[in-house]
């Protein structure tokens, strides 16, 4: 029985509703647009002078450069300092998420303090892609940007939301987000054009049954580490994902049941 006043589920064909009518999707910012075609050449200066004009996303970086995944000794304060110890692509990587979950916007507190939350959460995902990732010797940029916006239609839902919550539903949007915002995440940048490989992974997030023809994939980096973020038993356990077993035996050997040890930081 739901826990819910309402079944979740009466809500599934508004959330096809977003996926299908465009006119909700905003255009690609050019910040963005300009990244995407031009991701590598990029330089330091032209970032970090793009950055300087927006405190919120020097403050997410400052923060994320100080994270358990660096290490740092001293606690960074320069962007210069953040950019260096983040490195172009993962700033970049950032600067492109923040713009896309800009363009949603809900006047509604408690769902901005969701959004709030679940970005927080999503940071701490995609930091742990990466170093998964890293320790796999996999393409961890690609990782990390994929994490980062896999998220990114809780914000399109949050947008559309007030047109079909009911107040006795309270955790409803957490629901709708936690179920279907990954795939309306990979429904917008197909529609925007991100790389397809992106999307593909993203859409795949959840899907603990999937095995792709490689030894180890993108899609299964995500959602090992979904199931180590979410620690819950809502979830399989890390040894019933197909490709835990591929993983090289002193990082596999030292997980518990739904978390790797050497992600503890995460």
């Amino acid at each position: 029985m739901t826990e819910f006043k309402r079944n979740p589920k009466l809500y599934l064909n508004t959330v096809k509703q977003i996926l299908v009518h465009d006119e909700n999707v905003p255009s690609l910012p050019a910040l963005v647009s300009q990244f995407q075609h031009n991701f590598d050449e990029i330089s330091f200066d032209k970032l970090n002078n793009t950055l300087q004009q927006d405190p919120n996303l020097t403050a997410v970086v400052l923060k994320t450069a100080n994270s358990a995944l660096y290490k740092r000794p001293i606690p960074i304060s320069s962007l210069q300092d953040g950019i260096a110890t983040l490195g172009l692509s993962t700033v970049k990587s950032l600067l492109v998420a923040h713009q896309l979950k800009g363009l949603f916007k809900t006047q509604d507190a408690k769902l901005t303090q969701h959004l709030k939350e679940r970005w927080m959460r999503t940071q701490r995902y995609a930091e742990c892609c990466k170093k998964l990732a890293g320790l796999l010797d996999m393409d961890t940029e690609s990782i990390y940007l994929s994490a980062l916006l896999s998220d990114l239609g809780s914000g399109l839902i949050a947008q559309e939301f007030p047109r079909f919550q009911r107040k006795e539903d309270p955790r409803l949007f957490n629901w709708v987000a936690d179920h279907y915002a990954h795939l309306i995440s990979a429904h917008l940048l197909k529609r925007w054009q991100f790389d397809e490989d992106i999307s593909f992974c993203i859409k795949k997030k959840g899907q603990w049954s999937y095995k792709g023809s490689l030894t180890m994939e993108a899609a299964d980096i995500l959602n090992l580490c979904w199931v180590h973020i979410l620690n819950s038993e809502s979830t399989p356990e890390l040894q019933d994902l197909p490709r835990f077993w591929n993983i090289p035996p002193p990082i596999r050997q030292l997980a518990g049941p739904r978390q790797f040890f050497v992600l503890k930081d995460f």
